[in-house]
């Protein structure tokens, strides 16, 4: 019985000393909540590669929005040719260019160029160029400024989407950080809480031989206190390797080098629920990324109807053109030039292709289900709304009932305690009682995490967890 107590000592005095070496080899960093999300931000491959998908989707836009500037081809060439004496060599250097440009009326305008110089041994010089222009514009199928300009929209819409989709991922991210920081400040104040249950358990084992001694208790009531260091002592190793635990999985959260020890900033009161139901649906539907971008979504869907009404359209378009061009071959007085011009109109009447209508019936159908699905995201935004709001303010109910469980507990302990000194409580009802505060403080302590990560999780359903922490989505370069 004497020499059951310094083996596990001895185990947990190492298991400090090892632990505070390991410490003492990495820097101590004091950092609050928001430290640890600015540097998330900063540091996060996550997040990184959220802004370098930016870089292409930017690009994307680019692309789109340049559909009606003028696009220049130029083709340079060279050939050569020839045979056996008498026949010459010759050669032939040329260059072409080519401008397009789409208008949003539907119209279309080329205009080409082209120069030719024909170099033939003992032959004079031959030359071929000329240009021409051409316009088609349609009139009914592919005409108009919405069918043209649809795709340049759609594209912005994307972007928007492509940025609401950053603000989700970032969102997603910090509020895992959140998460991570308090699971850290919860490990060290329960293993402070185990610790100081532990001491209160080796106090008792003094009283209990205070009391042997004088011959107010029997020797064989220790073992009950005994036993019960025992497990203290287990449980505050278990607790340190939580508190290792919380903080590997914080270091991940944010992104950093495992063996960054940070010292956590614990939050400061404990905020009432910020919303009523009414705000926190006005903000949902304000603020949410899923829900913002299904109505991009579906603004998109009634661009692409638009489109496929128009393709069933009969196809009447205006052609015309003009062109000009000289020849001069090697021999003299066979230079020519001539100019011509062109117009019409073109009428395509589809008989019976069932294919046509194929397109717009598809679109009208995605519409309607797109609809559906508005409206039913809308009822799951409410109820998860609701839901989030019910679950903080319940938490809110349980941190007073946690803190008056524990305050009674506190006095029970202290009552119980002068009982036992003056003999006339047990050992064993006093161990019990010390549990129960153990148990109550680590119920208070759940309390207060489980309500501000409900606070968190609230923010997340209203998609301000952004603003919540002044978090921008400025690019980065």
């Amino acid at each position: 019985m004497t020499f059951s107590h310094p083996p596990r000592i001895i185990l947990i005095v190492f298991l400090l000393l090892s632990n505070t070496v390991a410490a003492s080899s990495a820097t101590e960093t004091r950092m609050t909540l928001a430290d640890c999300i600015a540097t998330a931000v900063r540091e996060n491959r996550t997040i990184k590669n959220a802004y370098l998908d930016r870089i292409v989707q930017k690009y994307d836009l680019r692309v789109a929005e340049d559909k009606f500037t003028p696009k220049l081809l130029l083709t340079p060439s060279i050939q050569a040719s020839g045979g056996s004496d008498p026949t010459p060599t010759t050669a032939v250097t040329g260059l072409s260019g080519t401008v397009t440009e789409q208008f949003p009326t539907g119209a279309a305008i080329t205009l080409g160029a082209k120069h030719d110089i024909t170099s033939t041994e003992n032959v004079r010089t031959g030359r071929s160029y000329g240009w021409n222009v051409s316009l088609t514009q349609p009139f009914l199928k592919g005409a108009g400024f919405e069918v043209n300009t649809a795709s340049v929209i759609s594209a912005r819409r994307n972007e928007q989407s492509n940025i609401l989709s950053l603000k989700s991922t970032l969102m997603d991210t910090l509020t895992s950080v959140v998460t991570a920081y308090r699971s850290y400040i919860q490990a060290i104040k329960s293993l402070e809480i185990n610790r100081q249950s532990l001491i209160r358990s080796r106090e008792l084992i003094e009283i209990n031989k205070e009391l042997i001694a004088a011959g107010r208790m029997a020797a064989i009531e220790s073992v009950q206190s005994e036993a019960d260091v025992a497990g203290k002592e287990f449980s505050l190793l278990s607790s340190e390797n939580a508190v290792d635990a919380a903080r590997l999985a914080l270091t991940k959260a944010i992104d950093i080098d495992k063996n960054s020890r940070i010292i956590p900033v614990e939050e400061t009161g404990i905020p009432p629920v910020p919303y009523t139901l009414e705000e926190g649906k006005k903000l949902a539907f304000e603020n949410r990324p899923d829900y913002l971008s299904s109505l991009l979504g579906y603004e998109n869907a009634k661009l692409d109807l638009v489109i496929a009404r128009n393709s069933t359209l009969w196809d009447l378009s205006l052609t015309g053109g003009y062109g000009n061009s000289y020849t001069r071959d090697g021999v003299p007085g066979s230079d020519s030039s001539a100019g011509a011009w062109n117009a019409g109109l073109t009428l395509s009447v589809p008989l019976g292709d069932l294919s046509i209508r194929q397109g717009l019936l598809a679109s009208e159908i995605a519409m309607k289900k797109l609809e559906h699905d508005m409206a039913r995201q809308r009822e799951d935004i409410e109820i998860e709304v609701q839901d989030a709001l019910r679950s903080a303010e319940m938490n809110l109910r349980q941190i007073r009932l946690a803190t008056l469980s524990r305050s009674l507990t506190e006095q029970k302990v202290e009552i119980e305690t002068d009982k036992l000194k003056a003999g006339r409580s047990t050992n064993f009802q006093l161990v019990s009682f010390q549990n129960d505060l153990v148990n109550a403080r680590n119920s208070e302590l759940d309390a207060i995490i489980t309500y501000l990560n409900a606070l968190t999780a609230l923010d997340r359903t209203l998609g301000i967890t952004l603003d919540r922490w002044g978090v921008s989505l400025a690019e980065r370069k």
